[in-house]
């Protein structure tokens, strides 16, 4: 659930380490009660890679229900591909939501769910004697509106993430050229839009995603976070009625 955290993560790179990436968006395009849509995707931003799978199941005509998680750490251009193994984060997260879906012209569904994610980031300097460590809990609260156009063979979506970040249990065990301690507990609190863009071909009950999601931070322009990810995967639709 891609979330990215979202989703959060602290990035060692150089002297700027960042402490948010976004995750994707489950977007399911309900139709009907009984629908159930299975995903799992890959994810990258500039300097970090994750693993998310996706869940959505329509309780009634008009309800849904989702589940999403995520797992990264710094990616292929970041210090994983350094030699020298020095420096490593990683992260988690865990999405759960609920929300109203309905046909508002043929071919166009609306969707908007309420969501709630927890999670953890951990990192780590291991380029000294003594190795320091950096780890945090959070969560994330917000709404996420959806307008799809969808065809048998393809559907295009349109969406916004609107949320609250919040950090806590904010724990360093020193200082080092890469961590500041005090960062993130004074830059704690943060409210993010985050704009997506999802495309999706295939067959009728299987297709291939692409997905591009934007974050902006509302809050601290300048807080250090990864502006944005790109994921693709592939989505199951399962359709009692058919």
């Amino acid at each position: 659930m891609k979330t990215t955290l979202l989703i959060s993560i602290i990035l060692l790179w150089g002297c700027s380490p960042k402490y948010y990436a976004p995750n994707s968006q489950n977007i399911p395009i309900m139709k009907s009660k009984g629908q159930t849509n299975l995903g799992i995707f890959y994810n990258e931003s500039e300097y970090t890679r994750g693993f998310e799978l996706q869940a959505a199941h329509a309780i009634s005509n008009h309800i849904a229900l989702q589940f999403n998680t995520d797992w990264i750490k710094n990616g292929k251009n970041g210090f994983l591909n350094d030699a020298s193994e020095d420096l490593k984060a990683k992260g988690s997260m865990i999405e759960i939501g609920a929300g109203y879906f309905t046909d508002v012209a043929r071919n166009f569904t609306f969707e908007t769910y309420g969501l709630v994610c927890f999670g953890k980031i951990d990192s780590e300097d291991l380029s000294l004697s003594n190795s320091i460590d950096v780890s945090a809990k959070f969560n994330r609260i917000g709404i996420q509106p959806s307008l799809s156009y969808s065809r048998k063979h393809y559907s295009i979506s349109v969406s916004s993430r609107i949320v609250h970040l919040k950090y806590k249990d904010i724990y360093t065990s020193g200082n080092s050229e890469y961590f500041d301690p005090n960062y993130l507990k004074s830059n704690d609190a943060h409210w993010l839009l985050e704009p997506a863009l999802s495309f999706q071909i295939g067959s009728e009950n299987l297709k291939f995603q692409f997905q591009y999601v934007y974050s902006s931070n509302l809050t601290t322009p300048s807080f250090e976070q990864e502006p944005d990810i790109v994921s693709f995967g592939i989505k199951l639709k399962i359709d009692p009625k058919k």
